[in-house]
């Protein structure tokens, strides 16, 4: 009687875990389809331009003509900022920049420029161009991962 019992209990919490694994595994593909990440061109040619130009206006200054960095401007493109920046998402650049640059004026330009200045980072940092323009809502952006190989 009591190896029956035993293996009763043995027998539910295998069955329970199955459920719970395969709980898991449903919303881990549910992430996956609605997750995406720089490499899949989620900024436009135009868009990543029109970014370069805004940089030119408002950035410039601070972080170099070649996004190098300087004295206490962080890089924006290279090896360093990949690495900073891979596992966060396009939403939290976009967040960063948004509540403190310029330095001198932070939150002062408008969503489309902090977008498209975003666009000029990522392409910048060699991820490819897409047909959809990068979206201005953070909701969106956050969906949009930062990684440093596809």
């Amino acid at each position: 009687m009591a190896a029956m019992i035993r293996a009763g209990r043995e027998a539910y919490p295998t069955k329970a875990r199955v459920r719970v694994w395969g709980w898991l595994l449903l919303a881990a593909c549910a992430f996956a389809a609605g997750s995406r990440s720089v490499w899949d061109g989620v900024f436009t040619k135009e868009q990543a331009e029109r970014g370069q130009r805004a940089y030119g206006e408002e950035c410039l200054k601070c972080h170099g003509e070649n996004l190098a960095g300087a004295d206490t401007a962080p890089a924006l493109a290279g090896a360093e900022f990949v690495a900073k920046w891979t596992g966060k998402t396009a939403g939290d650049l976009f967040g960063l920049i948004r509540k403190t640059m310029p330095t001198d004026d932070p939150g002062n330009l408008s969503s489309r420029q902090y977008s498209d200045l975003v666009a000029y980072i990522l392409s910048a940092n060699e991820f490819p161009a897409g047909q959809k323009e990068l979206d201005r809502d953070a909701a969106a952006l956050n969906e949009i991962r930062i990684e440093a190989k596809r």
